[in-house]
């Protein structure tokens, strides 16, 4: 193998580290940030929001440099756009990132929509009794989230399973 597959493969990994790592504990963030006892969720959830936001940047750059590496194998190489291994990778990757804009990012943003609303100060002719429904509405959000990236991740170790024992190649 060439130096230049080399480090297009080192940039895949590097990439993918850094950016499904960064989203691997997504899950977790809304449910520990609610449970925060002094408030300050939207907080959380912002500089989650920033974070992720860079994460999904990287996963970008590693379906590129995962397509480069595999055109920079070259034709005498053991792997090529046609094996099975690399269209079943390929395809888990655009079902991630499905699920990723398609599930979880609407259910986040109305969830963080939910927790401003209850951590603004209660209006004029408002009692803590009218926020009840919020309180379910975000328990509601809250598992979808959590639904979803329990699905993503799955997806994401499928994907690593398949470059790594590279299946029917």
């Amino acid at each position: 193998m060439s130096t230049g597959f080399k480090v297009l493969v080192l940039l895949h990994v590097l990439c993918v580290v850094g950016g499904f790592g960064a989203l691997a504990y997504n899950g977790l963030y809304a449910s520990l940030a609610q449970r925060r006892p002094a408030g300050g969720t939207s907080a959380v959830l912002e500089v989650n929001r920033l974070v992720s936001s860079l994460a999904e940047l990287l996963i970008y750059a590693a379906l590129l440099f995962g397509i480069a590496a595999v055109g920079a194998a070259g034709k005498h190489s053991d792997i090529k756009f046609s094996d099975a291994w690399v269209s079943a990778a390929l395809s888990v990757y655009v079902v991630d990132i499905a699920i990723l804009h398609a599930w979880i990012r609407p259910h986040q943003r109305r969830y963080g929509e939910v927790v401003q609303r209850l951590e603004a100060p209660l209006g004029p002719s408002e009692t803590v009794d009218d926020r009840q429904g919020d309180v379910s509405v975000l328990r509601a959000l809250e598992r979808k989230v959590g639904f979803g990236w329990g699905g993503f991740n799955l997806l994401v170790v499928g994907a690593v399973y398949l470059m790594v024992f590279q299946p029917g190649s």
